[in-house]
């Protein structure tokens, strides 16, 4: 087990940039179909659909993988099948009860966001939300085993299950209006869904038979998932009030409804669509590294969690910045290519937005990192009320600064650098002197980002066409990996050291 965080936070990587590369595919055509406005509506519900996901499973996950890991520390492996029925009753019983709640509500709720038309698609969260609740049970125990392939495969038929029937649905149903067209997208969305759910249900079944209950585990599940559970459904909440105001707010600022609907769209659906790839890099290492520093702080192994925490910061800061910068230098060319229909008129929005949201990206990232160690520890308090605090601090900006004429859509990316950077500095106090990282590990990737940004720029200043942007974005990253190859090695070198002892 000793490089299984690495692994499995590659394996992960490497799952999401598939998936990613899925969701462009999905969200670009989807975006010619529906329109920005149309995307608009999609990313309002979408947003009610997350917050409500990571409400009914986001702590039932993460509490899965650091009780089974746990578990397995202690020898306890009886209780892990306790755990599994606990979730599963907890997790449909809830989703199920709130998924009813958005079919019975939808028109109330799309009315309250000034998108009437995402009234039939929020009748769909009464699959939706049952079938998602129940994936990340499958997903928690897999993962307390710290086996990370099959929330890999699980994640890539969602996406490419969703690309193929969700553009079929929404192109079919567009047809017959804006409001078909999203319904038809959710569709999509729901059959990937019940894919992923069959084929996570496989693998319990035929590879994670537990044994018969030993101790009563009912205590232990909600001690972990109620704090979880909340605290992992504020910081959506937050962009789901996002979804439910920003059109009101902007209406405020001067702009009007459509305006203000096709700016959100822009922020959500068009720069958050790229600036959202990097967080594939602190999600996966943050679900790998949750149940191995869990099980090395079971073992009371302090030095174990301190080597693990320092590499996994390493891969997860080298593999950000680059991603990060790379999407923030190319932004000005690479929009216009992308959306040559409907970016008219809006690409001085566009690039800000990817400039304030680019640093909004790093530290959500870096939040993310830490609240999968304090989960890890069994902060589960503390890392709730941190993410409450942060989540007072972005409302209070969202609207207090939206209102202004010269802040307007641009109060969300900066209320989010708030939210993020008062976490992250509740985590690095709570967490005191686990976190150790080396200056040189920390300062190479951020230079050689500067250095891959400033290079990218000045080739795109030379030559703006497509043709330049894809000269640009080869010649910085072969810079930045021939600045960073030093580090690189080291962070690759446990990899290879693996694949010789098996060959030997």
């Amino acid at each position: 087990m000793k490089n299984s965080v690495g692994k499995g936070a590659f394996l992960l990587i490497l799952s999401g940039i598939i998936c990613k590369i899925f969701g462009a595919f999905f969200r670009l055509p989807l975006t010619n179909i529906l329109g920005i406005e149309g995307i608009g509506v999609f990313q309002m519900v979408m947003s009610i659909y997350s917050l409500s996901l990571v409400l009914v499973t986001g702590g039932v996950t993460n509490s899965l993988s650091k009780l089974v890991s746990s578990a397995r520390a202690k020898g306890e492996y009886g209780k892990i099948n306790g755990y599994f029925r606990i979730a599963l009753l907890f997790s449909a019983g809830v989703s199920l009860v709130l998924g009813l709640c958005y079919a019975f509500f939808s028109n109330q709720i799309s009315s309250l966001q000034g998108a009437q038309e995402a009234t039939f698609s929020y009748m769909l969260l009464a699959f939706l939300l049952p079938l998602g609740a129940l994936i990340g049970v499958y997903r928690g125990i897999i993962q307390g085993y710290e086996n990370m392939t099959p929330t890999a495969i699980s994640q890539i038929i969602e996406q490419s299950v969703k690309l193929c029937f969700g553009l079929l649905f929404a192109k079919i149903l567009a047809s017959n209006g804006l409001a078909s067209g999203v319904f038809g997208a959710f569709l999509g969305l729901t059959v990937s869904e019940f894919l992923a759910f069959s084929y996570l249900g496989i693998v319990i079944l035929v590879k994670y038979k537990t044994k018969a209950i030993s101790a009563p585990v009912g205590r232990d599940f909600f001690r972990a998932v109620l704090p979880l559970s909340a605290g992992g459904a504020v910081v959506p909440f937050t962009h789901a009030l996002d979804s439910l105001f920003i059109v009101s707010l902007l209406t405020k600022a001067g702009f009007e409804s459509a305006q203000a609907t096709t700016l959100y769209g822009l922020h959500s659906g068009v720069v958050g669509a790229l600036l959202n790839f990097p967080l594939i890099i602190s999600l996966s290492v943050g679900t790998s590294l949750l149940p191995k520093v869990s099980y090395l702080s079971s073992q009371q192994d302090v030095q174990g969690q301190k080597s693990v925490i320092s590499k996994s910061f390493s891969i997860l800061w080298s593999f950000l910045l680059p991603l990060v910068f790379g999407i923030a230098s190319v932004a000005e060319v690479l929009y216009p290519i992308i959306y040559p229909n409907f970016i008219n008129g809006y690409l001085d929005y566009a690039v800000k937005l990817t400039y304030i949201g680019g640093v909004s990206i790093v530290l959500t990232a870096l939040m993310q990192f830490l609240l999968a160690l304090l989960q890890a520890k069994g902060c589960y308090l503390f890392s709730m009320f941190a993410s409450i605090f942060g989540s007072l601090i972005k409302i209070l900006l969202v609207f207090t600064l939206t209102v202004q004429s010269n802040v307007n859509i641009f109060a969300l990316p900066l209320s989010n650098i708030f939210l993020a950077g008062s976490v992250c500095l509740f985590a690095l106090v709570k967490l005191g002197s686990l976190i150790r990282i080396s200056f040189f590990n920390f300062a190479l990737p951020l230079l050689s980002s500067t250095i891959m940004f400033l290079v990218v720029k000045l080739i795109l200043d030379l030559f703006g066409n497509i043709w330049g942007l894809v000269f640009a974005v080869c010649a910085g990253g072969a810079i930045y990996l021939l600045l960073m190859l030093p580090l690189l090695m080291q962070l690759l070198k446990p990899l290879f050291n693996r694949k010789s002892k098996i060959e030997n």
